[in-house]
């Protein structure tokens, strides 16, 4: 949002009360846009201990200040709340074109409040926002609730969706928002949605987004465009997936539970060029977010064998290494169809292929045995009990379906036995595809996330393993890494670019011009820096608040006492113990992890100290 935009849409679906207000132009400035404002939002209107799939708990959709305009893969949109898999703040970022069109319909953001009495879905057309009856609707899967909406609104545009599948409906905690095919995945978004009773959000817009200096902003953006196309060579063949290689070769590849680091026989099944060589019509099919240069998205397409005829926009490098080597799949089709089923049920990948391998590893030690599982012998490598589990967790059908719709923490608590020595999560999340023990730093980013186990804030296994910038198996200069990464992510997150369109490291330039003149905001270097530090302690008081402490700073004691059994980091476990006090001391939080009031009056965040202390 600019200087001279800046409006948010309000939703009551209980009294179907809709408002729309203005945003202070001193809460944008501090806050700037997407995950930043959001928990802003959050924070001031969420009482503490509010049950996360009650009608009190709020539902807000967000966009960033460049969202939508010229600049590279300015995509992105957050979905935040609290989490009902993690009982935290949770905000899950979103690729493609709702978040644009958002913004073309002259809204930056979306809050929900409340529970509609029967399901219903949002439709906004410009200025005209209707709730209306989802009944015919629910039950519907993704893919297809996105068509009907796209055809019953149908205009000189396309229609852009945002819904729920079964699994949300039926409040899985690792349910997803799908959004015109991509995901807001993580900490259960679509679960909360699910319990409003609301369907789906459809939009169009026909507006134009106010930038503060246009010709300026013009030059900026396409300098930017150019160097992320320059900085991204290579993705647009091999999307993601081109990690494959790589974090094999490094010893990272999480493969049967993260037991183990590498499987090659696997790489050369599931890596990125194999994929390009043959599902995705070498490198042709490509399925670019708004305004993208990079174009690392692709759309798979399964021509001959059992799975002929499907066709998936995917799988994501976290998808093929979560549902392949974590699980001892090494099909691409097979791979392909799970992402697919995801796609459709709405399930976050990443967190039922985690769960997944955890329940094969119980059978495995015996811990579990075919009968409590509804008869399904879900062993590492069983191709079809692995697809049968898939569609029984989107349905959330059986004792199954109910033991992996809802994560790893809540598996192993019905599970017991011990099994929580290599339950794969950091404060509820399942840990995604890079294994902890192969970098301290990345280990201690798993650890403090705001939103649990997360490998994008910051994402430091590339400076440990890609780039010689930190040594993986020392704990020198973590604390201090972590730190500037997140608040660089944050920065990233709430300005409305895809991380691979900015500079990761240091966004203090083209980053920072950018937002500059589009909001007219003029940040100097040093504001802008504390606005991404203003952010991460906001959502760490967040969580501080509903009692969250250094405590819940943990890794999973597989990655602490552990030690892997081969691969380049052979022998190595994580010293988290040596890391956590110093970076706490760089935030300048106490000992328990809790922002000091000292830090908070700094930030200018009053309104915390009120409630923490």
């Amino acid at each position: 949002m600019s200087m001279k935009n800046g409006k948010l849409l309000r939703v009551n679906l209980n009294t179907e009360n809709i408002t729309t207000e203005k945003i202070d132009s001193d809460v944008a400035r501090n806050f700037l846009g997407g995950k930043g404002l959001a928990a802003y939002y959050l924070f001031r209107e969420l009482r503490k201990g509010v049950e996360p799939l009650s009608p009190e708990n709020k539902l807000i959709f967000m966009t960033g200040p460049l969202t939508g305009t010229r600049a590279p893969s300015s995509c992105r949109f957050v979905v935040c709340t609290k989490s009902p898999l993690t009982g935290s703040w949770v905000d899950s970022s979103c690729g493609g074109f709702w978040g644009p069109e958002l913004r073309f319909a002259d809204l930056d953001g979306i809050i929900i409040e409340g529970r509609a009495e029967k399901s219903v879905y949002i439709h906004i057309d410009d200025g005209k926002v209707s709730i209306n009856d989802a009944g015919f609707l629910w039950g519907m899967d993704a893919v297809d609730t996105i068509s009907y909406l796209r055809e019953r609104h149908k205009a000189d545009r396309t229609v852009r969706v945002a819904t729920i599948g079964p699994a949300g409906e039926r409040k899985a905690r690792i349910a997803a928002v799908i959004a015109d095919m991509r995901a807001a995945g993580r900490g259960g978004t679509g679960a909360v949605m699910g319990s409003k009773n609301l369907k789906a959000i459809s939009v169009i817009g026909h507006g134009k987004i106010p930038i503060a200096d246009p010709q300026k902003f013009n030059e900026l953006a396409k300098q930017a465009h150019k160097d992320a196309k320059e900085d991204s060579a290579g993705m647009a063949a091999t999307g993601t997936a081109g990690n494959v290689r790589g974090v094999n070769s490094t010893g990272g590849w999480p493969t049967k539970n993260f037991s183990e680091s590498q499987w090659d026989e696997a790489e050369e099944e599931l890596a990125g060029d194999v994929f390009q060589n043959t599902l995705w019509g070498g490198g042709k099919y490509v399925k670019p977010c708004y305004n993208c240069p990079i174009r690392c998205a692709h759309l798979a397409v399964i021509r001959e064998g059992e799975y002929a005829g499907v066709s998936d926009e995917g799988p994501e490098y976290e998808t093929i290494t979560m549902f392949g080597p974590n699980c001892g799949i090494k099909s691409r089709e097979l791979i392909t169809v799970a992402d697919k089923m995801c796609d459709n049920y709405g399930l976050d990948t990443i967190s039922l292929g985690n769960t997944i391998g955890f329940v094969m590893e119980c059978m495995e030690k015996g811990l579990v045995i075919a009968e409590d599982i509804d008869g399904v012998d879900l062993r590492f490598g069983n191709e079809q009990a692995f697809l049968k589990a898939v569609n029984m967790a989107g349905n959330v059908y059986g004792n199954l379906g109910s033991l992996l719709a809802n994560g790893v923490k809540r598996a192993t608590e019905r599970i017991g036995k011990g099994s929580e020595r290599f339950a794969m999560h950091v404060k509820g999340l399942e840990i995604p595809a890079y294994v902890p023990r192969a970098g301290h730093g990345h280990a201690l980013a798993y650890a403090v996330s705001d939103r649990g186990g997360c490998h994008t804030r910051p994402w430091l296994y590339g400076a440990e393993h890609y780039w010689n910038e930190l040594d993986p198996k020392t704990t020198d200069d973590k604390p201090q890494a972590v730190k500037q990464g997140q608040q660089n992510k944050a920065l990233i997150q709430s300005g409305g670019l895809c991380q691979f369109a900015s500079t990761y490291d240091t966004p203090y330039d083209s980053l920072l011009q950018m937002i500059n003149a589009a909001t007219g905001f003029n940040y100097t270097e040093e504001e802008f820096r504390l606005v991404g530090e203003r952010i991460n302690n906001l959502t760490r008081s967040f969580n501080a608040r509903e009692g969250f402490t250094s405590k819940d700073d943990t890794l999973p004691y597989r990655s602490t006492n552990e030690p892997l059994p081969s691969g380049p980091f052979k022998g190595q476990v994580i010293k988290l113990g040596e890391m956590l006090p110093k970076y706490y001391k760089l935030c300048r939080w106490n000992e328990n992890g809790i922002p000091t009031k000292e830090k908070l009056e700094e930030l200018g965040l009053d309104f915390v100290i009120k409630e923490l202390y």
